[in-house]
C-alpha cells in the first residue's frame, strides 16, 4: 500500500478495530461495505436505525437505503468514489427505512486497504440527526425569513468573494435581479476608480480571508450607473462541511453621507447666498502666497434701514440679489465671500493686473450703486463704503483681513459711499479708535455722557425750546464733541445705544428745568439710529416719559431729512401715535437732503428747522431766495419753521422779515449745561437781539 493510501484509509489489518469499534457504538449504525457498495456487516445499532436485521441487509447494495431521486442521481456510488480519493468523507442528507420512512443521516464514510494496496471496501459509522435535523431547519426557516425580509441588504459570499445568495433589499437597493447577483464577485460592485478595491479583490483570490473584519465603507455602483455608499457589516462563518463563507450586510448611508457633506459645506459658506464665509476665505487663502493680493472690505450703508423699512424677507433678498451681482460681473478668478450681514469680501489675487486698488475699489462701489430690482418693491438705490488692503512680503490672511477691516472703518466714518485704502498709520490710528469704542460703550452703559443745550427763542428772547447736544468728558482727552465721538460710534455699532442714552438724559434734565404756563420749554434732541420705523419706538418713548413725568407735548424728536426715505407705513403710524399723544417732530438740516414734498406729506412734521448753511448765506440773493422758499414752505404745510446757526443781527432781521419766528444760533446763546439753562429760565428770557 502506497504512503497516501496508508495515510488516507484502513488498512486490512484494522478491521479487527473496526469489528470492536461496531460493538461499542450501539447508538450508531457501523457497517462494511465490499468495494461495491454491497453490506457484509451490520451493528446492532444499525438494526434499530433501519428497522432491518442484519439477515436482512447482508449481502445487499447499500442503496437500498437512498431516495430513489439518490440513487437516480448516482450519490451512492459518488460517495464511497469520494472514500477512495480522500481516504474518508463526511455526508449529510435523507436516508429511507425499512419502513419507507426517512431519517437525516449524518454519515462518516472511510476506505479499506489491503497491505498490498488493494481495495477491501469501507467501513461507515452513520448517526441519527433528524431531531437536530429538523431543529436546524426550523432556525433555518427563520433565517430564510429574515433574510428575505430584511430591510437592510444582506449577501452571502463564499471564501473567494463570490455572492452566494443575497436577499430582496439588496438587490433593490443595487438595483439587479436575484440571478444577476448570484456568482458576482463583491468587488465588481464597487467602482473600478474606488481606492483599495484592487487590494481587496486580491485578499479574495487565493480564497484567503479579507485583511479585515468588521465595519467598512465603501461606494458601490448601481446598475443605473449611480452611486451608493454603504456601510458593509461582516461576519466569517464555517458550513457543516468545513467550508468558509462571508455574511455581509449593506447599509445604506448614503444620506448619511450626503448630511455630513451638508454640513460640512454649511460650516464653510454663508446659508442665504450660498457664498464662502470667513471660515472658508482663510482656510483657502492659508498655504497662499499672498503677495499682490488685494482684499475688498465692503459694507452696505444703513441696511438695517432697509429690512425696517421693507422688512426682513426684502432685506434678505436684496442681499442675495447682490452676491449674485458680484459673482457675475466680477473677474472669474477673484474670490468673492460674506463676512456679516450686509458686508462682503472680496479678493483679487493680483493687484496690479486689476489697476490697483484704488480702481478695484471705484469699480466694486458701482456695481453697489447699480439699482436693486426685488418683486413688489419700487428700485432700491444702496450705497456702501469700501475698505482695500494690499498685501506686501510676509503679509498673512488675517493680516490682510485686519487692514481691510479697518479701512471699511474709516470708509464709514467718512459718510457714505466712501474708499479708503489702508496703511500703518491707518492701523494704529483703527488700534485707538478700538480702544476709544470700548471706552465709549463702557460711557454710555454707566450714562457718562453730558448733555448740553442750545436754547430755542423767539423773537422777544423767550426761550421755547432746548436742543440737547452731547458731549463725552473722556478722563485723558477732555471734553469731546460728537464730530469726535460719533464715528467711533458708528464704528461700534453703538448709534442706537447712544440715542437711547440721550433720550433718557435729556427726559431728566427736562424734568428739573422751571415750566411756564404754556408748559414751556421743549426738550429737542437728535435721533441717529433710532427711529420710528423701530418696533419699539413708540415703547422707548413712552418709557421715558413715563420715568421722568415729562409731559408729551414737552417733547420734539428731530428727525434728518434723508431718514423720511426708509421710513415706511409702520414709521408713518407711529409717528402719528407719538404726535397724537401730543409730542411733535422736527425736520432737521431741512434742504440738505433729497425727500420729496409728496414723502414730506405723509408724515406728520410739526417744525421745518432751516439748515445753518442757508442761514450763512442768506446775505446773497440765491441764498436769501432759498430760505424765503423754506419759510413759505413751512407755512404752507402749517408748521413752525426755526432757523439754525443765526449768528448776526442781519441774519436774524432778514430771517424775521421772511416770516421765520423761532432761532437758534450763537447770536442768543451758545450751548450751555444743564443747570445754567435752568439760571436762564429762572431769569424769564435771553435778551433780544434789538436790545
Amino acid at each position: 500500500m502506497s504512503g497516501a493510501q496508508e495515510r488516507r484509509g484502513i488498512r486490512a489489518d484494522g478491521e479487527g478495530i473496526v469489528g470492536k469499534l461496531a460493538s461499542s457504538l450501539e447508538d450508531y449504525a457501523v457497517y462494511t461495505l465490499d468495494p461495491d457498495g454491497v453490506v457484509s456487516s451490520w451493528n446492532p445499532g444499525a438494526e434499530r436505525m433501519t428497522g432491518a436485521s442484519a439477515a436482512e441487509v447482508v449481502g445487499e447494495n447499500i442503496a437500498a437505503f437512498y431516495t430513489a431521486e439518490q440513487v437516480a442521481a448516482g450519490e451512492p456510488r459518488e460517495l464511497l468514489d469520494k472514500a477512495v480519493r480522500r481516504g474518508s468523507c463526511v455526508d449529510e442528507g435523507w436516508r429511507v427505512r425499512k419502513d419507507g420512512t426517512r431519517f437525516w443521516a449524518n454519515v462518516v464514510t472511510t476506505a479499506l486497504w489491503s497491505s498490498d494496496g488493494e481495495l477491501r471496501g469501507f467501513v461507515r459509522v452513520t448517526r441519527d440527526d433528524t431531531e437536530l435535523h429538523s431543529r436546524l431547519e426550523s432556525s433555518l426557516r427563520q433565517f430564510r425569513d429574515l433574510f428575505g425580509i430584511a430591510p437592510v441588504g444582506i449577501g452571502v459570499f463564499d471564501r473567494y468573494g463570490y455572492a452566494l445568495d443575497t436577499n430582496h433589499a439588496l438587490c433593490e437597493l443595487l438595483g439587479y435581479e436575484p440571478a444577476e447577483m448570484r456568482g458576482t464577485h463583491l468587488t465588481n460592485m464597487v467602482p473600478p476608480d474606488t481606492p483599495g478595491r484592487e487590494r481587496l479583490r486580491e485578499s479574495f483570490r487565493g480564497g484567503d480571508s479579507p485583511e479585515r473584519e468588521g465595519v467598512q465603507e465603501w461606494p458601490l455602483s448601481r446598475a443605473d450607473g449611480t452611486r451608493v455608499i454603504c456601510e458593509l457589516h461582516a461576519a466569517k462563518s464555517v458550513r457543516s462541511d468545513g467550508e468558509e463563507f462571508w455574511l455581509v450586510i449593506f447599509q445604506d448611508v448614503t444620506e448619511r453621507h450626503r448630511t455630513i457633506e451638508e454640513w460640512r459645506y454649511w460650516a464653510t459658506h454663508d446659508e442665504l447666498t450660498g457664498l464662502p464665509n470667513r471660515s472658508a476665505v482663510t482656510q483657502w487663502l492659508a498655504d497662499a502666497d499672498m503677495d499682490g493680493f488685494a482684499m475688498l472690505y465692503c459694507d452696505i450703508t444703513n441696511f438695517r434701514r432697509i429690512n425696517e423699512s421693507l422688512g426682513l424677507k426684502a432685506g434678505d433678498d436684496l442681499l442675495v440679489e447682490m452676491a449674485k451681482r458680484l459673482r457675475n460681473d466680477l473677474p472669474e478668478e477673484w474670490l468673492v465671500g460674506r463676512m456679516a450681514a450686509d458686508e462682503y469680501l472680496i479678493v483679487c489675487p493680483d493687484v496690479v493686473a486689476a489697476g490697483g486698488a484704488d480702481q478695484m475699489a471705484t469699480f466694486v462701489l458701482e456695481l453697489f450703486h447699480r439699482p436693486v430690482y426685488l418683486r413688489g418693491h419700487p428700485p432700491i438705490q444702496l450705497s456702501a463704503s469700501v475698505g482695500a488692503a494690499v498685501a506686501e512680503d510676509n503679509t498673512t490672511v488675517e493680516d490682510l483681513l485686519r487692514s481691510a477691516s479697518a479701512a471699511v472703518m474709516n470708509a464709514k466714518s467718512g459718510g457714505k459711499d466712501r474708499i479708503a485704502v489702508a496703511d500703518p498709520e491707518l492701523i494704529t490710528s483703527m488700534d485707538r479708535q478700538l480702544q476709544l469704542e470700548s471706552e465709549l460703550r463702557s460711557a454710555i452703559e454707566a450714562e457718562e455722557l453730558t448733555l448740553h443745550y442750545q436754547p430755542i427763542l423767539d423773537d422777544t428772547g423767550r426761550i421755547l425750546a432746548a436742543e440737547a447736544l452731547v458731549r463725552w468728558d473722556h478722563p485723558e482727552l477732555g471734553l469731546l464733541l460728537p464730530g469726535r465721538f460719533l464715528p467711533v460710534a458708528a464704528r461700534g455699532d453703538l448709534l442706537r445705544e447712544l440715542d437711547l442714552c440721550v433720550l433718557r438724559l435729556a427726559m431728566r434734565d427736562a424734568a428739573t428745568w422751571p415750566v411756564g404756563e404754556d408748559g414751556r420749554p421743549v426738550v429737542t434732541f437728535n435721533l441717529g439710529e433710532l427711529s420710528p420705523a423701530d418696533r419699539d419706538f413708540v415703547e422707548v418713548l413712552g418709557a421715558a416719559v413715563a420715568e421722568t413725568g415729562v409731559g408729551w407735548e414737552r417733547v420734539v424728536i428731530e428727525l434728518v431729512e434723508t431718514s423720511l426715505i426708509n421710513i415706511a407705513d409702520r414709521g408713518a403710524e407711529a409717528m402719528h401715535e407719538v404726535t397724537g399723544n401730543g409730542a411733535r417732530f422736527a425736520l432737521d438740516d431741512f434742504g440738505t437732503g433729497y425727500s420729496s414734498l409728496d414723502r414730506l406729506k405723509e408724515f406728520p412734521i410739526g417744525v421745518i428747522k432751516i439748515d445753518r448753511s442757508f442761514v450763512a448765506e442768506i446775505a446773497d440773493s440765491s441764498g436769501f431766495s432759498v430760505v424765503k422758499a423754506i419759510a413759505d414752505l413751512a407755512e404752507a404745510l402749517g408748521c413752525t419753521c426755526t432757523a439754525e446757526g443765526v449768528e448776526t443781527v442781519e441774519q436774524f432781521e432778514a430771517l424775521r422779515g421772511m416770516g421765520v419766528r423761532t432761532y437758534q444760533g450763537w447770536l442768543f446763546s451758545r450751548a450751555v449745561s444743564s443747570s445754567e439753562l435752568r439760571e436762564l429760565l429762572t431769569t424769564g428770557s435771553l435778551s433780544s437781539p434789538e436790545e
